[in-house]
């Protein structure tokens, strides 16, 4: 944990080579590349998007805790920061 207040809540996110988070749900915010890499994100249905990650790009979610996936590394050591705000 980077920051966590009443309104939002940052996180870093490391992972190394082949390491998986398991399924889980994102509120409302952004995530933000501090390097490069490859991730796949696994939905609850089971299917699978495989992204090349650009170091400082900005993905933006709207879901509000509805965006639920499993995430694997597929690359080398991945860092990013995660910036969720709450309710």
């Amino acid at each position: 944990m980077v920051f966590e207040n009443d309104v939002v809540r940052v996180i870093e996110v490391t992972m190394r080579k082949g390491q998986k988070i398991p399924l889980h749900s994102h509120n409302r915010g952004l995530s933000y590349s501090l390097n490069g890499g490859r991730i796949k994100s696994t939905g609850e249905d089971g299917r699978s998007r495989v992204f090349n990650v650009k170091k400082g790009e900005l993905s933006w979610s709207d879901e509000d805790g509805m965006e639920t996936h499993a995430v694997e590394n597929l690359g080398g050591l991945l860092r990013e920061l995660s910036i969720e705000f709450k309710g």
